[in-house]
């Protein structure tokens, strides 16, 4: 019992306010479910979502309003989904999110609770601020990203030059052993800026300040069959790159790239695109000769490119892989080969194929 009596004391923080400025009162969601603000200004007016749930109904973003960020006057729910049609959304929500996209936003959510799909969901619409609701323009929630898990924790802000910025924090999916081992848990995924397309759809991109992070550029080359781009790629390799990739498909139906590959190809992960269905996938059944290693088997799902070239941007980053399709498509993955030499690159497809791009950087840290 002594040692409850010593332990530290909590330290008012300089500045903090005495006491808390959001209560969950009865009638403001299901009591308990109560967490993750997300605080914006328009005009003289400060919004505040909560992460909350609604009993027998589902997950809702709860909306608060104030003056002065100390008085909040609550507002009612922003927007409540079909749980019954959409048992993935689950009966909470957590880490809500609302961003501008010209003159509509995008609201994107995080299930909690039995059933819900571990991914960020989203939905674009209209944001009513006088009503203090969300109108969808589609009902079925979208995922911002193919990587099944990977992809969590979404915030966002506003630049000063009025980029709409979504981060992420990327699942390390390892068991506790290996983080225990390491040192640490999951990343910081990459800052991406959010658009609406003129085909009213997401449009999702790296934030163009991460162009800062290239050092000597590796390659450049433009219209190339296969073989003859596969004999100038076999001089590189790395872990930490960044590469950009349009394939224009001939007779191939399938296409892709293999990475973090071994000379003997023991392991091996490749990110694959099908023109005849429009999957795009990430196949990790060779990533790693670790029996115990979690992140195999194949992830994605369906893109629809609207006969546009395959284009792959591409983060490799130690573990983590961050691949974007025609701005369009979010993959978010985790590789953990075992073999050192798991450092190389090679493009591969089923037929006929011209590389139309090929540009690979070496990466410096971002610390």
């Amino acid at each position: 019992m002594r040692a409850s009596l010593n332990r530290p004391q909590a330290v008012p923080i300089a500045g903090q306010y005495p006491q808390p400025i959001t209560v969950q009162q009865p009638g403001q969601g299901e009591l308990g479910n109560f967490r993750d603000p997300f605080v914006w200004k328009e005009g003289e007016i400060w919004y505040q979502l909560v992460g909350a749930g609604l009993e027998n109904r589902g997950g809702t973003a709860l909306v608060y309003t104030s003056r002065d960020m100390y008085t909040w006057e609550y507002q009612g729910p922003l927007y409540i989904s079909n749980y019954e049609k959409y048992p993935e959304l689950g009966v909470m929500w957590e880490l809500p999110v609302l961003l501008p996209l010209g003159e509509k936003h995008i609201f994107l959510i995080l299930p909690w609770g039995p059933g819900s799909s571990i991914d960020v969901f989203y939905w674009i619409g209209r944001w009513d601020a006088s009503s203090c609701r969300f109108v969808p323009d589609h009902e079925e929630p979208r995922l911002i990203d193919l990587g099944d898990n990977h992809f969590t924790g979404p915030s966002g802000l506003v630049t000063p030059d009025g980029r709409s910025v979504l981060f992420s924090i990327a699942q390390g999916h390892r068991s506790a052993e290996d983080e225990y081992r390491s040192g640490w848990a999951h990343n910081g995924g990459l800052p991406l800026e959010l658009s609406l397309r003129p085909d009213q759809r997401l449009g999702i991109s790296p934030l163009r300040e991460l162009k800062s992070l290239r050092t000597a550029k590796l390659l450049s080359l433009e219209n190339l069959g296969l073989r003859a781009a596969n004999n100038k790629l076999q001089a590189f390799s790395g872990d930490m790159l960044e590469i950009l990739l349009e394939f224009a498909p001939q007779t191939a139906q399938n296409l892709g790239l293999w990475l973090r590959q071994t000379p003997d190809r023991s392991e091996e992960t490749l990110l694959h695109y099908s023109v005849e269905t429009g999957e795009f996938t990430i196949d990790r059944t060779r990533t790693s000769l670790d029996p115990k290693a979690l992140c195999k088997g194949v992830q994605g799902g369906a893109a629809d490119l609207a006969g546009e070239n395959p284009r792959l941007h591409i983060f490799l980053d130690k573990s983590m892989l961050e691949v974007y399709l025609n701005n369009l498509y979010s993959l978010t993955s985790r590789l953990y080969p075992t073999r050192p030499d798991a450092e190389r690159l090679a493009l591969w497809a089923d037929g006929e194929v011209l590389i139309r791009k090929l540009k690979i950087w070496r990466l410096r840290s971002a610390y």
